[in-house]
Order: C-alpha cells, then sequence, then structure tokens
C-alpha cells in the first residue's frame, strides 16, 4: 500500500525569510541596493513584527551578492550578539562589503557604538528595526507594511508551489478572518494555516483510508 505525502506549504522551510518571494508594489531588493548610494550606504528598514523586514533584508543580501558585494549578515536575538556584531564592523572592507543585521534594536544602547563605527569607516549597513532607535541617526528608507492582497497571493503561491497532492482550498472569507485575527502579521497568520492545513490533511487522509 503507498504511503500518501502531504507536504504543509507553510512549514518553516517554506516561509522563512530568504525563501518565501517578497512582493511590493513600491520597492524591490534591487531597487534598494542601487538607491543606497544616495544615503551613504547606510539605511534602515523598518515595519511592525510579521511585515516582511526580515524576508526584504534577505533578498536584498542575495541582490547584493549577484553583483559581486560581499555581505555580511547577523540576526540578532539579545545584546549577547553584540560581540559578534562589532567583529563585523571591524572585519569588514568599507569600499566592497555591507553588513545586514536583522533586528538591530536588539543591541539596545550598543547599537549606538556600531553606528558611530560605521559612520567613520564608512560601512555599508541595512539594519532591520520595529522603530528606529533615538541614537540612531540613520534614514528609514523603506516602512514594510502589510496587506490582505499580498498575504492572500503569497498563499495561492505557497499552496501551488508546496503542496504535492490534491489542493486544499482556503475561502477568501477565511483568509481574511486569520489575516485580521493576527493583525496583519504574515508570520503569525502563516503559522496559524499551517494548523488549519494539518487538520484538513488529517481529515483528507482519514476519508481515503475508508474509501
Amino acid at each position: 500500500m503507498s504511503t500518501v505525502v502531504i507536504h504543509n506549504p507553510f512549514s518553516t522551510r517554506f516561509i522563512r525569510p530568504g525563501v518565501i518571494p517578497w512582493h511590493s508594489t513600491t520597492t524591490s531588493p534591487s531597487a534598494l541596493l542601487n538607491t543606497l548610494k544616495d544615503f551613504d550606504n547606510r539605511v534602515i528598514i523598518s515595519g511592525p513584527h510579521g511585515s516582511g523586514k526580515s524576508t526584504l533584508l534577505r533578498h536584498f543580501c542575495s541582490a547584493a551578492r549577484v553583483q559581486g558585494h560581499e555581505v555580511c549578515y547577523l540576526r540578532c536575538h539579545s545584546w549577547i550578539d553584540v560581540m559578534r556584531a562589532i567583529r563585523l564592523f571591524v572585519d569588514v572592507s568599507p569600499r566592497h562589503d555591507f553588513v545586514c543585521i536583522d533586528s538591530f534594536e536588539m543591541l539596545s544602547f550598543f547599537g549606538w557604538f556600531l553606528c558611530l563605527i560605521a559612520d567613520l569607516r564608512g560601512i555599508g549597513v541595512v539594519v532591520t528595526v520595529h522603530e528606529r532607535p533615538w541614537w540612531c541617526t540613520w534614514p528609514v528608507l523603506v516602512n514594510t507594511k502589510t496587506r490582505f492582497k499580498t498575504f492572500d497571493k503569497l498563499v495561492q503561491e505557497l499552496m501551488t508551489k508546496c503542496s504535492r497532492t490534491e489542493m486544499i482550498n482556503f475561502s477568501k472569507e477565511m483568509l481574511q478572518d486569520v489575516f485580521k485575527r493576527n493583525s496583519g502579521n504574515f508570520r503569525e497568520s502563516f503559522f496559524e494555516l499551517y494548523d488549519h492545513y494539518e487538520s484538513h490533511s488529517r481529515t483528507t487522509l482519514h476519508m481515503r483510508k475508508r474509501q
């Protein structure tokens, strides 16, 4: 008897930053890269939780590497990461490299020191924050926002690309409820859809076994 394997399109491996596509009508990773020189190559990507900041930063890193830049990426989890960040700012080549730091505000007041190093050395830096810290004077180049239209498009793409079996369809009304319930947070909405998909999958498998 063959085993039916259902790939949940909302698994972390499919929705993590850098894997899930970036959709925007106002900016793109390549456009962000080309605009940096107008801001001394040091800018901020700002936005609420689950609005695509990390996704945009990851795709920016890829675009920069395609154009021949060396990119040093760091995902901050707390101020403890400050030593790793300082090492990056000291070791990189200001002429060719970029330092990309996700969740920059997690470095707390140590981030102010890194801003000084970057400004003095002329290092290209792109960071993500929820709100620009008072100690950072770099401009906010992108304010990420979530829209249901974008969420719906991502859901359809994920389900078409990642589901290897019969499609499990979610109604527009159901997706709108999920999006609203999670206050427009893409990440949390995908997590909820993961549970819905698992539930639908178990029901589908149970019905097949009874046939």
